[in-house]
C-alpha cells in the first residue's frame, strides 16, 4: 500500500480555523483521499490509490484543493513544504 510506503505524495496542509480543517477533510474523503488530522488546524493528506506517480499524487491533490478553495474563498490553505529524508539520499 502507497501510504505505508510515505512516498505517495503525502501532504501537511494548514488551515486558519477548525471548521476549515473539519470541512476540508469531509471533502478530500468523498474525494476518496485518505485525511488525518494532525491537530485542530493541520491535515496530514495522501491520495486515493488511482494515483500512479508521485507527481500524478501531488496534482490530483492540489487539484482538489483548487475546487475546494474556489468554493471556500475566504479559507486560507497552506501546504507545508516537502521534507526530504535525508538518509535516502
Amino acid at each position: 500500500m502507497c501510504r505505508q510506503s510515505g512516498d505517495c505524495g503525502d501532504m501537511t496542509i494548514e488551515l486558519t480555523t477548525r471548521a476549515a480543517a473539519h470541512a476540508l477533510a469531509d471533502y478530500l474523503r468523498r474525494c476518496g483521499c485518505g485525511v488525518v488530522p494532525v491537530d485542530d488546524h493541520v491535515l496530514e493528506v495522501w491520495p486515493p490509490q488511482r494515483s500512479q506517480t508521485l507527481r500524478e499524487a501531488r496534482i490530483e491533490i492540489e487539484a482538489y484543493l483548487r475546487v475546494w478553495q474556489a468554493m471556500h474563498p475566504n479559507e486560507q490553505v497552506t501546504i507545508a513544504p516537502e521534507v526530504r529524508d535525508s538518509s535516502v539520499d
